[in-house]
């Protein structure tokens, strides 16, 4: 199972298709949430485009799993050929179980309560692994506005590998399941 994970992308359609342009295949796109509209408090991007950053999803929309983040609306369900209202959603493999949010009201705090192997969450925009109460918590960082100094990242998980990968396909950090 490869698995591509973009959190965080704000509207910002050539950040997308930096991702999407990724070497590494990928069967399914989990989407994290705040894919569409910038934010109140967050700047406007040069290449802002909901609009095309919607065209871009939708031409892939069969594969994709999305969660809402807290810039999410439902005027942006909208311009999208998938669901992306719900809170949280699952994913299940041969090996590992994995919950999806945003993070903004389910926090990882929380993972312990979902039974998951796996909790992804974005919104910090802070990519990385962490063991909370037994639970691995994997954020994929965002692709439009890191913070604490990282650089614009998305993630993957392949087989039993999560990678966290920079906007040029370089691994940033890795975590074996």
């Amino acid at each position: 199972m490869n698995t591509l994970i973009i959190s965080d992308i704000h509207g910002s359609y050539q950040q997308l298709e930096k991702v999407l342009s990724t070497p590494h295949a990928f069967e399914t796109l989990i989407l994290v949430g705040d894919s569409l509209y910038h934010g109140p408090r967050n700047p406007i991007l040069k290449d802002y485009n909901p609009q095309k950053v919607a065209d871009l999803l939708n031409a892939i929309s069969v594969s994709i799993i999305a969660v809402r983040g807290n810039c999410d609306a439902e005027v942006d369900q909208m311009l999208l050929d998938f669901p992306m209202m719900q809170d949280y959603s699952q994913l299940h493999t041969e090996t590992h179980s994995f919950f999806i949010t945003h993070g903004h009201i389910i926090e990882p705090k929380d993972s312990h309560t979902t039974k998951a192997d796996v909790f992804i969450s974005g919104h910090t925009h802070v990519p990385g692994f962490n063991d909370l109460n037994g639970t691995l918590c994997f954020n994929p960082g965002s692709i439009s506005l890191p913070k604490e100094g990282h650089p614009p990242t998305y993630g993957m998980i392949s087989n039993d590998t999560l990678t966290i990968y920079t906007l040029d396909h370089q691994v940033y950090l890795q975590h074996n399941l």
